[in-house]
């Protein structure tokens, strides 16, 4: 059982995301059922996320120490592919568009087209996605101290490129929100950054999935007026909606 775990694993590792149909050519002397329930097993070691018809590695294949970040990324993942469904028609081509890191932008990256825009990011996570799967976007990866808890990119020197860049629609993340503080994160750089990207953009849409409603970290980055639109999930409480309506941002 070890062994053909390990090999499901190598497979999975060099192709990053495989269909149960090419797990069951690969292995045929194994049954469909046993491969499902070695993938179950697989996903609850962190190892990888099932996905409708197959599974798809999780982000430490990078090579980076991103445990946290693995297990942040598995959690709430159908609410996460709910939100980037929804946010990916507000993606344009022929525009400059900023991606926040995190994981909710991950499956937001994923799920975007293959067309002609300009990317900017804080998530080197983000732009090795774009590279990898995509042909015609074009990135712009800011440079400066990483965080391995969050894989993003923040300090005084992003800060300063930023000024050179144009953003027509930022897709922005937060860790908490509530109405009294608005949206936070948990450290001071990283909430500099998004407040410094969001006064570049025309646009900010906020993607943010409803476990993060009532969460209050130590850095406000943003109050809900400062944002065009909030894309989440189907849970979002409705006095958060109501909320949101008063202030005249769009909800989806």
């Amino acid at each position: 059982m070890k062994e053909r775990r390990k090999e499901i694993r190598k497979f999975i590792e060099a192709e990053r995301d495989v269909t149960l149909c090419q797990l069951c050519a690969k292995f045929p002397s194994w049954s469909e059922m046993t491969i499902r329930r070695d993938l179950e097993y697989l996903e609850n070691e962190h190892v990888l996320i099932r996905t409708k018809g197959g599974a798809r590695l999780l982000s430490g294949s990078y090579g980076l120490s991103e445990d946290i970040y693995s297990e942040r990324e598995s959690k709430n993942y159908s609410l996460k592919q709910e939100i980037a469904e929804k946010a990916v028609k507000f993606v344009e081509p022929n525009r400059g568009i900023y991606i926040d890191a995190g994981t909710t932008m991950m499956a937001f990256t994923r799920a975007i087209p293959d067309f002609r825009i300009a990317i900017i990011t804080s998530g080197p996570n983000i732009a090795l996605e774009i590279a990898k799967s995509k042909q015609n976007p074009s990135i712009v990866m800011l440079g400066g101290t990483l965080s391995s808890q969050t894989l993003s990119i923040s300090g005084a020197s992003v800060l300063e490129q930023l000024k050179s860049l144009n953003i027509d629609t930022a897709f922005m993340s937060a860790s908490g929100f509530c109405e009294g503080s608005g949206f936070s994160v948990g450290n001071q750089h990283e909430a500099d950054l998004k407040r410094a990207v969001m006064s570049k953009a025309r646009r900010t849409i906020m993607l943010m999935d409803s476990s993060k409603i009532g969460t209050v970290l130590p850095f406000t980055f943003a109050k809900a007026e400062d944002v065009d639109i909030v894309i989440t999930d189907s849970d979002l409480p409705e006095a958060v909606k109501e909320y949101f309506n008063q202030l005249n941002i769009e909800i989806f």
